[in-house]
């Protein structure tokens, strides 16, 4: 099944060769084009937003068709005012599916309403199923403007996530800084926590950090190997360190990383590749 972002790739795609090339359109296309260009249509969706007796299914092909056209429609930002006032009267519809796209809409425009509402549900103590709006999502929205998001609300989340997902894009959007480093060091040895949070972490503190960083990569390669699922993210997190970071337990850990290469699974090697001056023995 082809989900709604990836109909929307294609209708788009289709749309700009077809503006390159003369070529002609498919129905979905030449729908979503004539909409583009047309006042009128564009205000008729718009209306089906403000609408409350629009049924759930009409919302969300208005919001797909408005997502798709804002790519590339000349017409929608005279509109704009309009588009998002009817977006924020979606905040708070009772359709989770709608919620979300609107709320992502006017993530992408960097809405302060849309900002503020999502701050606010990830400041609430309400369960996670009672949210309107899931962690991870709202912090994905938010991370749109780095701006938008507080670092101690996303070290709260990170301490204590509600799901694997929301302590994922915690560390995602964390800032690098001494501020955050102990708490990823502490999420990068953890077992116990999802690879997916674990993996993003020698990026983000291979800089801030270096020779502590090292010496964690170096511990964790001695205590479980070079084919731990980890090993691969610690080599680059290592290849990563700029070489004014190059501190001497810097050097010893990454002549330990090439040391285990041959030990080491086809994306360790390849990670070890990256560090300067590796040429790797043939396995």
């Amino acid at each position: 099944m082809t989900s709604i972002s990836d109909y929307k790739a294609q209708i788009l795609q289709q749309v700009q060769e077809a503006h390159k090339a003369s070529d002609p359109l498919d129905p979905d296309a030449r729908k979503i084009l004539d909409v583009a260009r047309s006042e009128g249509q564009i205000a008729e969706l718009i209306e089906r937003l403000t609408d409350p007796a629009t049924p759930v299914a009409e919302q969300l092909s208005a919001l797909n068709t408005l997502g798709i056209i804002s790519n590339f429609s000349k017409v929608l930002p005279t509109q704009t005012a309009d588009l998002i006032n009817a977006l924020r009267g979606l905040i708070h519809s009772p359709d989770a599916e709608v919620r979300r796209q609107a709320l992502s809409s006017l993530s992408l425009r960097g809405d302060a309403v849309a900002q503020d509402y999502l701050r606010t549900e990830l400041q609430s103590d309400k369960p996670e199923a009672e949210k309107s709006i899931p962690t991870h999502q709202a912090i994905a929205m938010l991370g749109v403007d780095g701006k938008a998001l507080d670092k101690s609300l996303l070290l709260n989340i990170a301490r204590n996530p509600p799901d694997e997902a929301s302590l994922v894009e915690a560390v995602r959007h964390l800032p690098a800084d001494k501020d955050t480093a102990s708490l990823l060091m502490d999420i990068l040895r953890d077992e116990s926590k999802p690879m997916a949070a674990r993996a993003l972490v020698p990026n983000i503190v291979n800089n801030v950090d270096p020779g502590g960083f090292a010496a964690q990569a170096k511990q964790m390669l001695e205590e479980h190997g070079a084919a731990s699922k980890i090993a691969p993210y610690l080599a680059l997190g290592l290849a990563g360190i700029r070489p004014d970071h190059n501190e001497p337990l810097v050097d010893d850990t990454k002549a330990v990383v090439r040391s285990l290469a041959a030990d080491g699974s086809d994306a360790f090697r390849q990670a070890v590749s990256q560090l300067s001056n590796t040429i790797l023995p043939d396995k």
